[in-house]
């Protein structure tokens, strides 16, 4: 592994060279089908030729290796503990797709210490240079690891369903990002909608709520996915949908979806792991924390 300091210092400096795009793929609250969008989409990249790793950020409640029925030996926690570099725990899913497996039932790791943040972006400065993509699937909800991530990526893809208090917890996150961070650009993921016009309803609401109360925030919306009884059929045997079920309407929308994202990195951004490494530690440095923070508050 390299040094630390070399890690700084090229952040610092400001060095350029070819790194992947980071998305952060995140919600307001649980149960929206987050993570299995995170893994399918990772998956129709891949098809695409596309080098993808997925980082399962939700660090306390490993979700990502469980969906693909996955069992690795190492976590994320390994590396933390100083125990074995992140190459080491790195494991290998569908269709190529690289995953960083996360922890289940480890509550110390719900709440990043800065020590800690410093040490996961210096271990993940080994794949900067052998990626497209960098899915980085947050945990729900406004928890200052979720923020933490959220804010260092270069794409925020929010996850919302029709249900009031998705909506509700959506635009709760998003007002956070706002209005702490200075996001101003989102991009929105309506799932499990009965038709393409409820999704687009969703998204109404939610563009609607963003104007009026914080003015300046744009939601490109990316699509919707439909939904499928086959989706929670394939959790439970722990398969990917996108590979049992290819010519259903989830797996097409899902699918242009993913294209809009491939169409939206080469439109060029701000920066790339390096960037993300730089959010990470100016976000470290203000000291800022949100954990006064509730999702149901007033506007």
């Amino acid at each position: 592994m390299k040094d630390q300091a070399h890690t700084l210092r090229r952040i610092f400096e400001g060095e350029a060279y070819n790194s992947p795009m980071v998305l952060s793929v995140t919600s307001g609250k649980g149960g929206v089908g987050k993570t299995s969008i995170v893994v399918n989409m990772a998956i129709l990249l891949a098809l695409k030729g596309k080098k993808v790793l997925v980082l399962d950020a939700d660090l306390g409640l490993a979700n990502v290796d469980v969906m693909l029925g996955l069992t690795p030996k190492l976590t994320i926690k390994h590396v933390l503990d100083g125990d074995c570099p992140l190459e080491d725990i790195v494991i290998e899913g569908p269709c190529g797709i690289k995953i960083i497996p996360a922890s289940s039932g480890i509550q110390e790791l719900a709440d990043l210490q800065p020590e800690q943040q410093i040490t996961l972006m210096n271990a993940l400065d080994y794949f900067d240079h052998d990626l497209d993509y960098m899915i980085v699937d947050t945990g729900a909800g406004i928890s200052r690891n979720v923020m933490y991530f959220n804010a260092a990526a270069q794409r925020i893809v929010v996850v919302a369903t029709a249900e009031p208090t998705s909506i509700t917890d959506a635009y709760a996150l998003i007002k956070v990002m706002r209005l702490q961070y200075g996001i101003k650009r989102f991009y929105l993921i309506i799932n499990n909608v009965t038709s393409k016009s409820e999704g687009d309803q969703v998204a109404e609401k939610l563009t609607f709520v963003c104007e009026r109360f914080l003015g300046d925030v744009t939601l490109d919306m990316l699509g919707s996915i439909p939904h499928d009884k086959n989706i929670p059929e394939c959790i439970k045997v722990q398969k990917a949908f996108v590979r049992v079920h290819q010519q259903t309407e989830a797996t097409k929308r899902l699918a242009r979806i993913a294209g809009r994202l491939e169409d939206s990195s080469r439109l060029g951004t701000s920066g790339n792991l390096q960037f993300f490494f730089r959010r990470m530690l100016l976000n470290q440095a203000k000291g800022t924390s949100h954990a006064g923070y509730r999702l149901h508050g007033t506007y």
